[in-house]
């Protein structure tokens, strides 16, 4: 019974090329739980694997600034809001019209930046950090959290990276608005 079965799928007598698909698809559905399967959450960067936040778009190594797709994409809208100094950048990150930047245009160096933790809240998996002042949740399940480890540069000197990077970066959490657009609407750092 076993010999029959077992003959019944003998990968040997496959064609070449569905042999390769087989693998392909075996690789896909091993991966995706590896992944964790949720598309929204950007990939953790390795140690060495720093992106660059420059006082212009040229300068930057963000290709989707202003395009708010996904959380990465609005995320680093709002990093330009800073390098930038353009307020407009944080207008469309935050979806509030305020001004962060005093001088409009005046850009502000360079930031080094990679991506430390991410998670997707769940319900009942509020941080402390999200209740206001009324302990009302301000996050809500389904809201994404992306915690960068940032260095400032000024010409070409930049600080050393952080020692503990996930409890010394910033987190930032984002929402889906009904539009389909990803907004920032809170981030903080230590020691919160």
């Amino acid at each position: 019974m076993i010999e029959a079965h077992t003959n019944a799928f003998d990968r040997r007598a496959m064609p070449q090329p569905a042999k390769y698909a087989a693998w392909a698809l075996a690789l896909a559905v091993w991966a995706l739980p590896a992944a964790g399967g949720d598309a929204d959450l950007p990939l953790l960067d390795p140690p060495s694997r720093w992106h660059k936040m420059g006082p212009t778009d040229a300068e930057s190594s963000s290709r989707c600034i202003g395009q708010l797709v996904s959380p990465i994409c609005t995320l680093e809208t709002l990093l330009a809001c800073f390098n930038h100094a353009v307020n407009a950048l944080c207008t469309l990150a935050t979806g509030r019209d305020r001004e962060i930047i005093p001088k409009d245009g005046e850009g502000r160096g360079t930031t080094l930046y990679r991506v430390v933790a991410t998670r997707r809240l769940k319900a009942g998996d509020v941080p402390r950090r999200c209740l206001n002042d009324d302990l009302e949740p301000t996050c809500k399940a389904g809201n994404v959290q992306i915690t960068l480890s940032k260095r400032p540069c000024w010409g070409a000197e930049c600080s050393p990276p952080d020692k503990d990077p996930i409890k010394m970066g910033t987190i930032y959490t984002l929402r889906k608005e009904s539009n389909g657009r990803w907004i920032v609407f809170e981030w903080y750092s230590p020691p919160y």
